[in-house]
């Protein structure tokens, strides 16, 4: 059979949206999206970069434009090593993980995960039945990914990894969802009929 008909329709191989919502769900900053050309390919295998044989083209547009981040992001780890990392620790006695100035619930921690295993990763549906998480789970080890996530090994024996930017999300949220559970379900005053 003749090879397909090459064609300028985009098809979209892990569906609409789903670059950015892997950005939100990891805390990813840069993202790129490549279109599949032949000659990406060739010039791979050949060790002539696709970049200084087609110039001109997006795709060596987009190359550029990852180069420029990888400098930049390389230039901030160099020069802020250690600097953006939280601290985070767990205190046993009140059963809490503690975020630099803030804390949230080992449970909610959990609940946050967003691993394939936790989220269905075409759709984002989450998984994990939040009923399913014990109040009393708590973190056994924990430590950095690199200067963007926190790895935990949990007492149930899951594996998350959480970046920095969704601990201090679902941070924000529990703060917001325990402000509305005091002030009753609205979230805000109670209205009294005069």
């Amino acid at each position: 059979p003749p090879p397909p008909t090459p064609t300028k329709e985009k098809i979209q191989i892990f569906g609409k949206g789903h670059l950015q919502r892997l950005a939100g769900q990891y805390g990813i900053e840069n993202t790129f999206s490549m279109p599949l050309v032949n000659d990406i390919a060739k010039n791979g295998d050949s060790g002539n970069p696709y970049i200084l044989e087609h110039p001109d083209t997006p795709q060596s547009e987009t190359y550029r434009e990852l180069a420029r981040s990888v400098i930049k992001e390389v230039s901030k780890a160099k020069h802020t090593q250690n600097a953006n990392r939280p601290t985070v620790s767990y205190d046993q006695d009140s059963h809490i993980i503690r975020y630099d100035a803030e804390s949230i619930k080992p449970a909610v921690l959990r609940r946050g995960c967003k691993c394939a295993v936790c989220v269905e990763e075409m759709s984002g549906k989450q998984i994990l039945d939040p009923g399913d998480v014990d109040e009393m789970i708590r973190p056994v080890m924990w430590g950095p990914t690199g200067n963007y996530a926190l790895s935990i090994e949990w007492s149930d024996g899951h594996s998350s990894l959480y970046p920095y930017k969704k601990i201090k999300t679902l941070i924000e949220e529990q703060k917001i969802k325990d402000l509305k559970e005091v002030n009753g379900e609205g979230g805000g005053y109670d209205m009294v009929p005069l």
